[in-house]
């Protein structure tokens, strides 16, 4: 197949073996490079010693998602790259279909494949790019309120089916990019630690004229969050610093400057009351351990 496979981990090590040994199963023999960002846990020892035929790139530290992501893009040759999480488990073969759509889709820049969560339920993988409104309710009421309209807008929730449809952005967990649309636009934004990249990009190749596509004919289960979850605190500050970052891309200029200061005050807001929620979490957790 003309495509190499980049996976970005950090220490996630029983889900890379589990997501390497996925693909072997699945796919055969495909090139694979594993951009490891400064694990302690073993994982690149046991990508060397059980997966001697991966291409394994080792960061000292963390540099973020985006820049292990344009690391991988650049030992890569082929002119189709996925980018995959590690934490992602591949189902199925049938990779060609997805190539021979992309094939015969020039203008198509990136192809995000029905992502399935750890219970076979759907992912919310593809998405719009919020308007103000969607981005207040999602941001404060989607947690609590799920099936709000404008959530469930914004989630794209009503799709169904099994045919290809345009969307503006798909999960970097598990995106198939074409290299020379990539290119154009100079790849990730590694000023993006964490989050928010794969929207930044696909606004960008939208920007510059390409399509983004969900690709329902081909599924994999993505166990969100795993690496994530090492250090929450942090990734929830993270997501917001980013969301900010793409604020400021979006609107520009005198609007975006204008509107900074309540953007700014709304996902400090936010950041609060996940903080308060994970306390309440927290506490109910202990009190029902102790009962």
């Amino acid at each position: 197949m003309k495509l190499d496979l980049v996976i970005i981990n950090y220490n996630t090590k029983q889900d890379l073996c589990a997501c390497l040994l996925s693909i072997k199963e699945k796919l055969g023999d495909v090139s694979i490079i594993v951009v490891d960002n400064g694990s302690a846990d073993g994982s690149r020892e046991m990508v060397r010693k059980e997966f001697s035929w991966v291409k394994l790139i080792e960061n000292p530290n963390n540099p973020g998602y985006a820049s292990a992501c344009n690391m991988g893009l650049q030992s890569t040759s082929q002119p189709y790259v996925f980018i995959l999480n590690s934490d992602v488990e591949f189902l199925e073969d049938g990779l060609e279909g997805l190539l021979d759509f992309m094939d015969s889709h020039t203008n198509v820049a990136i192809a995000g494949p029905k992502v399935l969560n750890s219970d076979g339920s759907r992912q919310m993988s593809c998405r719009r790019f919020p308007s103000m409104l969607e981005n207040i309710v999602h941001g404060f009421l989607g947690d609590i309120w799920p099936g709000n309209p404008l959530s469930k807008s914004y989630q794209m929730k009503e799709l169904e089916g099994d045919e290809p449809c345009q969307v503006d952005w798909v999960s970097g967990a598990a995106m198939l990019l074409r290299r020379g649309a990539v290119d154009v636009v100079g790849g990730f934004d590694a000023s993006y630690f964490m989050y928010v990249e794969d929207v930044d990009l696909c606004w960008r190749l939208k920007q510059a004229g390409f399509e983004i596509m969900f690709y329902p004919g081909f599924q994999l289960m993505h166990h969100i969050g795993r690496a994530s979850e090492q250090q929450s605190l942090r990734m929830h500050y993270e997501h917001h610093k980013s969301m900010y970052r793409f604020f400021r891309k979006r609107y520009p200029g005198l609007t975006g400057e204008l509107l900074s200061p309540f953007i700014l005050g709304g996902l400090a807001a936010r950041f609060l009351v996940i903080l308060a929620l994970r306390k309440i979490r927290s506490f109910k957790s202990s009190s029902s351990e102790k009962k």
